[in-house]
């Protein structure tokens, strides 16, 4: 038997939580490990079950970089959104806002 090279691929490595939702649970997640492993993505990714595409994707939508005395995932209240994000504290506005 003669190996074809053409036909060859690199087997894909697929995340095995890559197309499930994100839960409340896995943001709770997500957040702790956030703070855990100083924002290795990489860790998190291999540790959740999800890609690293997967992982900064939520981790830049939740604002995890957000410094602050009281940050928190915190749900936003503004024309009832509901969506979780992380907050410096509580009452924060961003200057966008404030204008």
């Amino acid at each position: 038997m003669q190996l074809d090279l053409l036909e060859w691929s690199v087997p894909a490595v697929v995340a095995p939580n890559a197309k499930a939702p994100w839960s409340e649970a896995d943001i709770d997640e997500l957040t702790d490990l956030y703070a855990e492993t100083g924002s290795n993505v990489r860790a998190i990714a291999a540790k959740m079950g999800r890609s690293t595409t997967a992982i900064w994707t939520k981790a830049s939508y939740l604002g995890l970089a957000v410094t602050g005395n009281d940050v928190k995932l915190r749900r936003c209240l503004g024309d009832g959104c509901g969506k979780m994000f992380m907050s410096p504290d509580k009452g924060s506005v961003s200057a966008a806002a404030a204008r």
